[in-house]
């Protein structure tokens, strides 16, 4: 019995020590945590950018005359983390822009700092509505009698559908406001003049050494031979209006486009998506060997077909 009350005060005593060193060791630990040096803040990295950077790309990166933008930069936001490394510290030569030096963690700061300036609206927490944004997009706004969204709306302008993933939330607010500033590929205004005296107007989709096909605003393509072509007045404005909504109706409206991150499975409510005459979505998920929904087949974009 004695023995068994010996071991049981050993056990005590090696518990005490062991609680008493892990809490040695734990307050080792907190107090090196507190004296190590805190990496670059985003404030570190915006100082960096400014002394570094600004003097060509601008103080709001959105470029200058020496050196382009680096916000909303869909160049910038494909590269990956190690080639944005490779440019800042190897420089571009041919470009003029030189190498720079910097210790890894001021690096990896800027790179923080520039992947922010490109996140997609998707990434991003925008503040508002979204239902009411979605009112406003397809009732007072009118933006639905020329976009589209999952198949509802008009395809006279852009589909919206993937808008989240391809612009920012500045890109985007930018292209509610001053639709002009930044026209998408594709949806420049031309007004072509044919040698018979007539003349249609709408959006050039291709053109090659032997003719132009033009897309009217109501939807109708026009391939047309030079031959018969005396002109083609290229205009500077977007058909899109600046959007009239108050602060409140566009910030709703700016999160509802936020959350447009493209056509997912079991994503629309109902089965079939509003159009004329009506559409049924499961035949888009889930195609026959004979259908070929999208442009590029499927919607994974595959090109190709089950026939034999």
């Amino acid at each position: 019995m004695r023995g068994d009350h010996t071991l049981s005060g050993h056990r005590q005593t090696i518990i005490r020590v062991a609680i008493v060193l892990s809490a040695a060791l734990g307050w080792s630990a907190l107090l090196q945590a507190q004296n190590q040096p805190a990496g670059p803040s985003p404030a570190d990295a915006q100082e960096n950018y400014g002394k570094l950077c600004a003097g060509c790309h601008g103080a709001d990166a959105r470029g200058s005359q020496q050196g382009p933008g680096l916000a909303g930069n869909a160049g910038v936001r494909r590269r990956s983390a190690q080639s944005l490394r490779n440019v800042i510290l190897k420089g571009i030569p041919a470009a003029g822009m030189p190498p720079f030096a910097l210790p890894d963690e001021q690096v990896d700061a800027l790179i923080a700092l520039l992947k922010s300036l490109n996140a997609p609206a998707a990434d991003t927490k925008v503040s508002g509505d979204r239902a009411a944004g979605k009112e406003f997009f397809f009732g007072e706004g009118r933006c639905a009698s020329c976009h589209m969204v999952f198949g509802a709306g008009e395809p006279i302008g852009p589909d919206l559908s993937n808008v989240a993933r391809q612009l920012t939330v500045d890109q985007i607010r930018q292209s509610l406001l001053q639709p002009s500033a930044q026209i998408a590929p594709g949806y420049a205004l031309a007004r072509v003049r044919l040698r018979d005296g007539s003349a249609l107007r709408g959006f050039v989709r291709n053109r090659t050494r032997f003719d132009v096909q033009l897309q009217d605003l109501n939807g109708v393509f026009h391939p047309l031979p030079l031959d018969r072509v005396a002109a083609i007045e290229e205009e500077k404005q977007s058909l899109m209006p600046p959007a009239k909504a108050t602060a409140g109706e566009l910030q709703d409206l700016i999160a509802y486009l936020s959350s447009l991150s493209g056509v997912h499975a079991g994503a629309p409510a109902s089965s079939r998506i509003t159009a004329e005459g009506g559409i049924d979505f499961s035949r888009i998920l889930n195609p026959k060997p004979a259908d070929w929904p999208t442009y590029n087949g499927n919607l994974s974009g595959n090109r190709y077909s089950d026939l034999t």
